[in-house]
């Protein structure tokens, strides 16, 4: 399957790089609570905030794919996604949706629409995003899931009011790392592996309130830059608009052979 003109979703400009002069740092105790505060409101945001409807412009930047488009974007948790990636003139060049371990994939100019069970590599194969389907929702939503049984260490409070941490496993490999800037907003994330290579890192930036569907507003990134260490892949996303919402109607997830006329965006 080819990275297409669907060079969706995201990336960025080396999120964890040494273009940035260091922050001081003061350590914190061993027993402050707040790095554990700071994941437990990640964790409530990802309950406040299940869905959205947005269009950005998203930038990819891959050894064998760069691009620049406008798009527009559904997602919802757990893993639900529809991208649509607009031509010069407002038409669709490709979509792609995931739902429930399958896709569908239009692109101009084919005939059929392609089909399948979703794979890990399915977003690195198809627009150079070397995420899976649930963490790009995840991260769309600006809200990534902390794995599980991974403990707190190196806790420090930054010069700018902002705190960073990491967590470890239970054989004290660095996992995730975590920066929260001083209104405790996830500034940026990274994940490791167990052999202690990033898988990828994101960066999140230019927050504005955004009402939420039931009510009060929210916080979101309206910048995200992703960063694919593994494959030297970065996208990066600049929101222009977005609805956070509490679910999308299951059609926008499964693809009918009349949206993908030609002319019909």
């Amino acid at each position: 399957m080819r990275a297409l003109a669907l060079g969706l979703v995201f990336c960025g400009l080396g999120l964890a790089g040494g273009c940035r002069t260091p922050l001081p740092e003061t350590w914190l105790g061993e027993g402050d609570p707040r790095p554990q505060q700071l994941l437990e409101s990640l964790s409530a945001g990802r309950e406040a905030v299940p869905a959205l409807r947005a269009r950005a412009r998203v930038a990819i930047d891959a050894p064998d794919l760069k691009l620049s488009r406008p798009q527009r974007l559904a997602v919802a948790r757990p893993g639900r996604l529809r991208v649509e990636v607009l031509g010069l003139f407002g038409q669709l060049a490709a979509v792609l949706v995931a739902d429930r371990g399958r896709y569908q994939l239009y692109e101009a100019g084919q005939s059929e629409i392609q089909e399948g069970r979703v794979s890990p590599s399915l977003l690195w194969r198809v627009a150079r995003v070397d995420l899976e389907p649930g963490e790009a929702v995840d991260l769309l939503l600006g809200s990534p899931r902390p794995g599980p049984g991974l403990g707190v260490v190196g806790a420090r409070g930054l010069g700018n009011g902002g705190i960073a941490f990491d967590r470890v496993d239970g054989e004290g490999r660095l996992r995730e790392r975590y920066v929260f800037d001083a209104q405790g907003r996830l500034a940026e994330t990274e994940r490791v592996n167990r052999a202690g290579e990033r898988i990828w890192g994101a960066r999140f930036g230019a927050y504005r309130a955004v009402p939420l569907a039931g009510g009060g507003s929210r916080e979101f990134a309206f910048q995200v830059e992703l960063d694919f260490p593994r494959v030297e892949g970065k996208a990066k996303l600049d929101f222009q608009q977005v609805d956070l919402l509490a679910e999308l109607p299951d059609g926008l997830f499964t693809l009918a052979p009349a949206e993908t006329k030609p002319g019909e965006p």
